[in-house]
Protein backbone atom coordinates (compact mmCIF):
# COMPACT_ATOMS: atom_id res chain seq x y z
CA UNK A 1 0.00 0.00 0.00
CA UNK A 2 2.88 2.38 0.74
CA UNK A 3 3.99 2.37 -2.91
CA UNK A 4 0.78 4.14 -3.95
CA UNK A 5 0.33 7.88 -3.68
CA UNK A 6 -3.07 8.09 -2.00
CA UNK A 7 -4.37 11.58 -1.26
CA UNK A 8 -7.48 12.99 0.35
CA UNK A 9 -9.18 15.86 -1.46
CA UNK A 10 -11.55 17.98 0.58
CA UNK A 11 -13.41 20.57 -1.55
CA UNK A 12 -14.45 23.69 0.36
CA UNK A 13 -16.18 26.57 -1.40
CA UNK A 14 -15.60 29.94 0.21
CA UNK A 15 -19.23 31.08 0.17
CA UNK A 16 -20.42 27.86 1.79
CA UNK A 17 -17.63 27.87 4.37
CA UNK A 18 -18.34 31.44 5.39
CA UNK A 19 -21.90 30.43 6.28
CA UNK A 20 -21.03 27.69 8.75
CA UNK A 21 -17.64 26.10 7.99
CA UNK A 22 -15.97 27.37 11.14
CA UNK A 23 -18.82 26.55 13.54
CA UNK A 24 -17.78 24.67 16.63
CA UNK A 25 -18.90 21.12 17.37
CA UNK A 26 -17.82 20.74 20.94
CA UNK A 27 -14.21 21.91 21.17
CA UNK A 28 -13.42 21.45 17.47
CA UNK A 29 -14.45 23.39 14.37
CA UNK A 30 -16.59 21.49 11.88
CA UNK A 31 -13.80 21.21 9.30
CA UNK A 32 -11.43 19.62 11.81
CA UNK A 33 -13.50 16.44 12.04
CA UNK A 34 -12.96 15.58 8.38
CA UNK A 35 -9.34 16.75 8.28
CA UNK A 36 -8.51 14.72 11.40
CA UNK A 37 -10.20 11.62 9.95
CA UNK A 38 -8.03 11.91 6.84
CA UNK A 39 -4.84 12.48 8.82
CA UNK A 40 -5.56 9.41 10.96
CA UNK A 41 -5.66 7.14 7.89
CA UNK A 42 -2.75 4.72 7.58
CA UNK A 43 -2.78 5.06 3.78
CA UNK A 44 -3.41 8.72 2.98
CA UNK A 45 -0.15 10.54 2.34
CA UNK A 46 -1.45 14.06 1.78
CA UNK A 47 -4.60 15.87 2.88
CA UNK A 48 -5.43 18.55 0.32
CA UNK A 49 -8.14 21.18 0.67
CA UNK A 50 -9.14 22.76 -2.62
CA UNK A 51 -10.79 26.13 -2.11
CA UNK A 52 -11.43 29.40 -3.92
CA UNK A 53 -10.93 31.51 -0.77
CA UNK A 54 -7.60 32.44 0.83
CA UNK A 55 -9.27 32.80 4.24
CA UNK A 56 -10.40 29.18 4.04
CA UNK A 57 -6.91 28.12 2.98
CA UNK A 58 -5.33 29.81 6.00
CA UNK A 59 -7.93 28.31 8.33
CA UNK A 60 -7.49 24.70 7.19
CA UNK A 61 -3.70 24.99 7.23
CA UNK A 62 -4.05 25.72 10.92
CA UNK A 63 -5.94 22.43 11.25
CA UNK A 64 -3.16 20.40 9.65
CA UNK A 65 -4.33 20.22 6.03
CA UNK A 66 -2.54 21.46 2.94
CA UNK A 67 -4.04 24.21 0.81
CA UNK A 68 -1.27 24.59 -1.78
CA UNK A 69 -3.26 26.66 -4.28
CA UNK A 70 -6.35 28.80 -4.66
CA UNK A 71 -8.81 27.62 -7.29
CA UNK A 72 -9.16 29.84 -10.37
CA UNK A 73 -12.28 32.05 -10.31
CA UNK A 74 -14.17 29.93 -12.83
CA UNK A 75 -13.98 26.96 -10.44
CA UNK A 76 -15.49 29.01 -7.64
CA UNK A 77 -18.65 29.90 -9.51
CA UNK A 78 -22.06 28.57 -8.58
CA UNK A 79 -22.92 25.35 -10.39
CA UNK A 80 -19.36 24.24 -11.14
CA UNK A 81 -19.12 20.46 -11.11
CA UNK A 82 -17.33 18.53 -8.40
CA UNK A 83 -15.59 16.54 -11.14
CA UNK A 84 -14.01 19.73 -12.51
CA UNK A 85 -12.75 20.69 -9.06
CA UNK A 86 -11.20 17.26 -8.46
CA UNK A 87 -9.60 17.19 -11.90
CA UNK A 88 -8.06 20.63 -11.40
CA UNK A 89 -6.67 19.57 -8.03
CA UNK A 90 -4.77 16.52 -9.24
CA UNK A 91 -3.62 18.34 -12.40
CA UNK A 92 -2.13 21.05 -10.19
CA UNK A 93 -0.43 18.50 -7.95
CA UNK A 94 1.00 16.59 -10.91
CA UNK A 95 1.90 19.45 -13.25
CA UNK A 96 2.94 22.16 -10.78
CA UNK A 97 3.97 20.24 -7.67
CA UNK A 98 5.37 17.25 -9.56
CA UNK A 99 3.43 14.79 -7.38
CA UNK A 100 1.88 11.83 -9.22
CA UNK A 101 -1.45 10.77 -7.74
CA UNK A 102 -2.62 7.15 -7.81
CA UNK A 103 -5.80 7.15 -5.72
CA UNK A 104 -8.12 9.97 -4.63
CA UNK A 105 -10.16 9.88 -1.43
CA UNK A 106 -13.01 12.38 -1.61
CA UNK A 107 -14.23 13.70 1.74
CA UNK A 108 -16.61 16.57 2.50
CA UNK A 109 -16.61 18.65 5.68
CA UNK A 110 -20.41 18.68 5.80
CA UNK A 111 -20.25 15.03 6.91
CA UNK A 112 -18.21 15.34 10.12
CA UNK A 113 -18.80 11.88 11.60
CA UNK A 114 -17.09 8.76 10.27
CA UNK A 115 -16.60 5.40 11.94
CA UNK A 116 -12.99 4.76 12.99
CA UNK A 117 -11.12 3.01 10.20
CA UNK A 118 -13.86 3.43 7.57
CA UNK A 119 -11.63 5.41 5.20
CA UNK A 120 -8.94 2.73 5.17
CA UNK A 121 -11.59 0.01 4.84
CA UNK A 122 -12.90 1.63 1.66
CA UNK A 123 -9.35 1.92 0.29
CA UNK A 124 -8.69 -1.74 1.13
CA UNK A 125 -11.79 -2.87 -0.78
CA UNK A 126 -10.82 -0.77 -3.81
CA UNK A 127 -7.37 -2.34 -4.00
CA UNK A 128 -8.13 -5.90 -2.91
CA UNK A 129 -11.15 -6.26 -5.21
CA UNK A 130 -9.45 -4.40 -8.09
CA UNK A 131 -12.24 -1.85 -8.39
CA UNK A 132 -12.20 1.62 -9.91
CA UNK A 133 -14.33 3.34 -7.27
CA UNK A 134 -15.80 2.48 -3.87
CA UNK A 135 -18.10 4.57 -1.69
CA UNK A 136 -20.09 4.11 1.48
CA UNK A 137 -23.86 3.88 1.24
CA UNK A 138 -26.97 3.56 3.32
CA UNK A 139 -29.09 0.47 2.72
CA UNK A 140 -32.77 1.22 2.20
CA UNK A 141 -35.76 -1.12 2.08
CA UNK A 142 -38.45 1.55 1.96
CA UNK A 143 -40.49 2.32 -1.13
CA UNK A 144 -39.06 5.06 -3.35
CA UNK A 145 -40.85 6.90 -6.12
CA UNK A 146 -39.77 9.20 -8.95
CA UNK A 147 -41.28 11.06 -11.88
CA UNK A 148 -40.36 9.59 -15.27
CA UNK A 149 -39.68 11.62 -18.42
CA UNK A 150 -43.42 11.85 -19.05
CA UNK A 151 -44.16 13.22 -15.59
CA UNK A 152 -45.69 9.95 -14.42
CA UNK A 153 -45.01 8.86 -10.85
CA UNK A 154 -43.35 5.42 -10.85
CA UNK A 155 -41.91 3.20 -8.15
CA UNK A 156 -38.13 2.76 -8.11
CA UNK A 157 -36.99 -0.85 -8.13
CA UNK A 158 -39.75 -3.40 -7.51
CA UNK A 159 -42.97 -2.78 -9.44
CA UNK A 160 -45.13 -4.23 -6.69
CA UNK A 161 -45.32 -4.08 -2.94
CA UNK A 162 -43.25 -6.77 -1.25
CA UNK A 163 -42.79 -7.70 2.40
CA UNK A 164 -39.85 -5.76 3.81
CA UNK A 165 -37.81 -8.92 4.33
CA UNK A 166 -38.31 -9.91 0.67
CA UNK A 167 -37.32 -6.59 -0.87
CA UNK A 168 -33.96 -6.32 -2.60
CA UNK A 169 -32.26 -3.35 -0.93
CA UNK A 170 -31.63 -0.04 -2.60
CA UNK A 171 -28.45 1.86 -1.74
CA UNK A 172 -28.09 5.61 -1.34
CA UNK A 173 -24.61 6.84 -2.11
CA UNK A 174 -22.95 8.74 0.75
CA UNK A 175 -19.99 9.95 -1.27
CA UNK A 176 -19.37 12.93 0.99
CA UNK A 177 -18.55 10.55 3.83
CA UNK A 178 -16.00 8.56 1.82
CA UNK A 179 -15.62 8.00 -1.93
CA UNK A 180 -12.39 6.50 -3.26
CA UNK A 181 -11.51 6.49 -6.98
CA UNK A 182 -8.43 5.69 -9.03
CA UNK A 183 -6.84 8.90 -10.24
CA UNK A 184 -7.00 7.91 -13.91
CA UNK A 185 -10.75 8.53 -13.88
CA UNK A 186 -10.42 11.86 -12.07
CA UNK A 187 -8.03 12.97 -14.83
CA UNK A 188 -10.79 12.20 -17.33
CA UNK A 189 -13.21 14.43 -15.44
CA UNK A 190 -15.09 11.52 -13.86
CA UNK A 191 -15.78 11.03 -10.18
CA UNK A 192 -16.50 7.31 -10.55
CA UNK A 193 -14.94 4.63 -12.71
CA UNK A 194 -16.53 1.62 -14.41
CA UNK A 195 -16.08 -1.06 -11.75
CA UNK A 196 -17.83 0.25 -8.66
CA UNK A 197 -18.21 -1.19 -5.18
CA UNK A 198 -19.94 0.01 -2.05
CA UNK A 199 -19.80 -0.56 1.67
CA UNK A 200 -23.12 -0.36 3.54
CA UNK A 201 -22.84 1.81 6.64
CA UNK A 202 -25.24 1.46 9.54
CA UNK A 203 -23.72 4.13 11.78
CA UNK A 204 -26.51 6.70 11.81
CA UNK A 205 -24.14 9.52 12.73
CA UNK A 206 -22.48 9.17 9.32
CA UNK A 207 -25.72 10.30 7.69
CA UNK A 208 -25.74 13.67 9.47
CA UNK A 209 -25.33 16.40 6.87
CA UNK A 210 -24.54 19.92 8.06
CA UNK A 211 -25.57 21.66 4.84
CA UNK A 212 -28.55 23.13 6.70
CA UNK A 213 -29.43 24.43 10.15
CA UNK A 214 -31.21 21.21 11.17
CA UNK A 215 -28.13 19.14 10.35
CA UNK A 216 -25.93 21.53 12.33
CA UNK A 217 -28.30 21.35 15.30
CA UNK A 218 -28.30 17.53 15.27
CA UNK A 219 -24.50 17.42 14.96
CA UNK A 220 -24.09 19.78 17.92
CA UNK A 221 -26.50 17.74 20.05
CA UNK A 222 -24.68 14.52 19.20
CA UNK A 223 -21.34 15.98 20.28
CA UNK A 224 -22.82 17.46 23.45
CA UNK A 225 -24.30 14.13 24.48
CA UNK A 226 -21.30 11.97 23.60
Amino acid sequence: MTDRNIIAIIPVKGDDFNKHGDIMLGKKPLAAYTIDAARESEYIKRVIVTTDDERVAEFVRGLGAEAPFIRPPELGMKGVSLESVLKHCIEWLENVDGYKVDIVVLLEITHPFRSPGIIDKVIDVLIEDDLDSVFVASEEKHDFWMYDENGKLVRVGSKEYLPRQSKPPLYREMGGVVCVTKAEFIREGKRLGQKIGLIPVRDLSAFIDTHDEMGIYIAKKLVEES
